[in-house]
């Protein structure tokens, strides 16, 4: 039996690395874009390149400012002042979102999307709220104090909307005082892009600011592993550079090298693609406070002694050369079949894996069409993509439960041959025996030849799940469409835990029930083996999203069934064989009777 026990050895080695690299698997080495230039050190004071501001803090004036300096754009609003003349909120709303502008340095207050939905069941916002810190399209001084572009940051701007054809829309505001003249354009399509032309008067060194922060970080719909960072395609590649890799420096990018940049979680994104102006691209690392209020900073610098539990996050600042910026920007979810309509190659910051988006991503196509056109449900598509699944498996599934059944016909006789030579295991010494055992492995494996069974094949159904399992898993963690996906009941979330534990439950009840279905296997290790793993998965099935446990239950059902109907026959032959040996006895009994009498 040294091949089932080499088998059942691979596959809970195989089931272990493939939970420790799902779940606790370590930090990947830091990925060191192409080009780097600059790096600002942590709590060095930047040598008049690096971004600041992130705490909306300044002085306000720019001691490095050269009057004499030509003007990059000149900005002629007329001869008078142009600035609002009240604080307001600018509110649009277009088909997938609504949207809200501080009139106070022309910043992006808010981005809600219609289709998403946040702990207390509102639309969730991209932008998180945060105190007095700067809001993304905040301008920033790139000298080392407050700047002179960041002046504009605490004034009043006047603005204007256009309602245009087709669903877009111009909101431009402008303003010209004596902190400064500056111009900012932001035109939504109806795509879904947001582009934002910004121009500022008399520039020294300024930055647009994005970020920092995605998505709703006190949503516990979430899957289970929330992975934020910064992505980026150069070339043909999209890549990711994770907010805990960076130690307190910056990393820069050339724009002209980037299609996009983004800032991103599982299932969303604040992408900026460079059209026009941009020279570069920093990422900035950052701490962030859990909670944000009024005239206090919640994005600090990741030096900072703060004794406070904080978490690490990125910002994206675009550099300008001169005195105009164009760039297009996305703010929404990671609909893959929305972004795969999109230019620019949005599509790839859907991260279903190099190895598992072999299986994960044509499971995605699955789901999407039985959505759209069997049955709108995702809990449902779940049960029959499982369905389907296990029909394409169904011959490989058959064999192996076919073979273990008749490994139990020939159980007996292959303790037959291990009563045979278990006083020879070991000799007088009590030291093993290695002829003895390999002739008892010879023998067993010499029965099982003969009768056509392989010893390894019950090991075959959950050698052909496990893949289809992880797959699903990275699935659930990437797919927007599935986060808040109702199934049933109970079931509210298919991406989260199920909050009842009714399902894990339910699922460790059926792998045991499943498991002494089968025949026990004759090799005392493997049985323990296919013993403890339906306890094992029952335990981690608590912590899976829904969905996956929704996948492993109506696994196991079918399972369960086809088992039913693979034994029955045998079964009722058995009992057929016992009833007529004990009518066989009866017969003998009663004739026996008579002669006595």
């Amino acid at each position: 039996m040294d091949n089932a026990r080499l088998l059942a050895a691979t596959v809970l080695s195989a089931l272990v690395l493939l939970i420790w690299f799902s779940f606790v698997a370590p930090p990947q080495p830091p990925v060191q874009p192409p080009n780097p230039e600059t790096m600002l050190e942590g709590g060095e004071e930047p040598s008049g390149e690096g971004p600041v501001g992130f705490d909306g803090e300044g002085d306000g004036t720019d001691d490095s400012s050269d009057e004499s300096d030509p003007l990059t754009q000149s900005i002629d609003f007329g001869a008078t002042a142009v600035a609002a003349e009240s604080h307001q909120i600018v509110r649009l709303e277009t088909e997938s979102a609504f949207l809200e502008w501080d009139n106070r340095g022309a910043q992006l207050l808010s981005y809600r999307l219609k289709s998403q939905r946040d702990a207390q069941g509102d639309p969730l916002d991209l932008v998180r709220e945060r105190g007095n810190d700067l809001y993304p399209f905040a301008l920033m001084g790139d000298d080392g104090g407050g700047g002179e572009a960041q002046r504009l940051n605490t004034v009043l701007w006047q603005h204007e909307l256009l309602q245009e054809d087709g669903g877009s829309q111009t909101l431009t505001f402008r303003h010209l005082s004596a902190a400064g003249a500056a111009e900012k354009v932001f035109h939504l399509d109806a795509e879904g892009f947001l582009q934002a032309t910004i121009r500022v008067d008399r520039p020294r060194r300024w930055s647009l600011l994005l970020g920092p922060g995605v998505g709703d970080e006190d949503n516990k719909t979430y899957g289970q592993i929330v992975d934020r960072a910064v992505g980026y395609r150069q070339g043909s590649e999209a890549k990711l550079l994770h907010a805990k890799e960076m130690k307190g420096e910056a990393v820069f990018f050339a724009a002209r090298e980037l299609d996009w940049i983004s800032l991103e979680d599982n299932y969303f994104l604040i992408a900026a693609i460079p059209l026009q102006g941009v020279v570069e691209a920093m990422v900035v690392p950052v701490l962030e406070r859990k909670e944000a209020s009024p005239g206090r900073s919640r994005f600090l610098p990741v030096d900072t002694s703060a004794d406070e539990d904080l978490t690490a996050e990125q910002a994206i600042v675009l550099r300008a050369d001169g005195g105009e910026i164009q760039v297009r920007t996305y703010f929404g979810s990671k609909r893959y079949s929305h972004l795969a309509s999109l230019p620019h190659h949005l599509d790839e910051t859907v991260r279903f894996g190099e190895i598992m988006g072999l299986l994960s991503k044509p499971l995605y196509f699955v789901l999407q069409y039985l959505h759209d056109n069997v049955v709108a449900n995702y809990g449902w598509c779940i049960v029959l993509t499982t369905l389907l699944i296990r029909l394409v498996f169904f011959p490989l599934t058959h064999k192996g439960q076919k073979s273990m059944t008749k490994m139990q016909e020939l159980n007996p006789k292959v303790q037959a041959i291990r009563a045979k030579y278990k006083p020879k295991m070991r000799d007088k010494q009590g030291k093993p025996n290695i002829e003895a055992q390999r002739q008892m492995n010879e023998e067993v494996m010499a029965l099982y030849k003969q009768a056509g069974v392989n010893p390894a094949s019950g090991c075959l159904p959950l050698l052909l799940q496990m893949p289809v399992f992880f797959a699903f898993y990275r699935l659930l963690t990437v797919a927007v469409e599935l986060r808040g996906a109702e199934w049933m009941l109970w079931v509210d979330d298919l991406s989260a835990t199920d909050p009842l534990y009714i399902l894990p439950i339910l699922m460790g009840v059926t792998s045991v029930a499943m498991q002494r279905m089968q025949p026990p296997s004759p090799d005392p290790m493997q049985r323990r083996l296919m013993q403890i793993m339906p306890i094992g998965f029952a335990a981690f099935a608590f912590f899976f999203p829904a969905g996956l446990v929704l996948y492993w239950l109506t696994n196991n059902l079918i399972s369960m069934l086809q088992q039913h109907f693979i034994n029955g026959p045998r079964q009722r032959a058995a009992r057929e064989t016992a009833n007529k040996g004990e009518k066989k006895a009866g017969r003998k009994g009663r004739q026996a009777t008579v002669l006595a009498d």
